[in-house]
């Protein structure tokens, strides 16, 4: 390996670990999880209340401690299961094969109205 690879290789380092860490510092916590069927609002949860909540007969979502997680799924692959907590503004579960979403959203996002723009 050739010295000008080794800088390179560090420069990558230093520029991933400084969007990591200015990600997690600027990132806003949201207020609610929005769950949704099928594309149909399912339910708002707010993050607030440590909750367990059933989504149809195929999966289970917990809240705790202001953080979302899927502790159950019905379907075979079980991902959603391993996408981990999320509780900033903006970050999702999802399970494609039981068609659930779950997406954080800031207490802005629950006063709107949904519609994101209009076409004319």
């Amino acid at each position: 390996m050739k010295k000008a690879d080794i800088r390179l290789i560090l420069i990558v380092g230093v520029l991933c670990a400084a969007l990591l860490i200015g990600r997690r510092f600027f990132q806003e916590d949201g207020a609610s999880v929005v769950v949704q069927v099928d594309g149909e609002v399912y339910g708002t949860y707010s993050l607030n209340k440590d909750q367990t909540i059933q989504i149809n007969d195929t999966n289970v979502l917990v809240i705790e401690d202001g953080e979302a997680y899927m502790s159950e799924a019905s379907c075979p692959d079980g991902l959603c299961i391993s996408q981990g907590r999320i509780s900033a503004n903006g970050m999702m579960i999802v399970c494609l094969p039981n068609r659930v979403v779950v997406q954080v959203i800031d207490e802005e996002d629950e006063e709107e109205d949904g519609v994101d723009s209009v076409a004319g």
